[in-house]
């Protein structure tokens, strides 16, 4: 099949997890070629939540979090390429 592959990865205002996509589009059609979703654990769920609320030292939570949250997306488009 040839076509160029496209990955998509996000997480929503749900806030429940990951979801990925793999799909293949070509001039003529568009596939799913595969899905995955990465529910967040529970500690992890709280920091964002948290950081969706107004309060003292943002940034410093911030800053460890996106690092964290990244290592997550990867890890997501990892599972769903392999």
């Amino acid at each position: 099949m040839t076509g160029e592959l496209y990955l998509g990865l996000m997480s929503g205002t749900s806030m429940d997890g990951i979801d990925a996509v793999l799909v293949r589009f070509s001039e003529e059609t568009q596939a799913l070629v595969g899905h995955f979703n990465q529910p967040w654990p529970k500690a992890i769920r709280q920091r964002i939540q948290a950081l969706a609320q107004s309060g003292d030292s943002e940034i410093e939570r911030l800053g460890p979090l996106d690092q964290e949250l990244g290592g997550a997306f990867a890890s997501a488009a990892l599972t769903l390429l392999n």
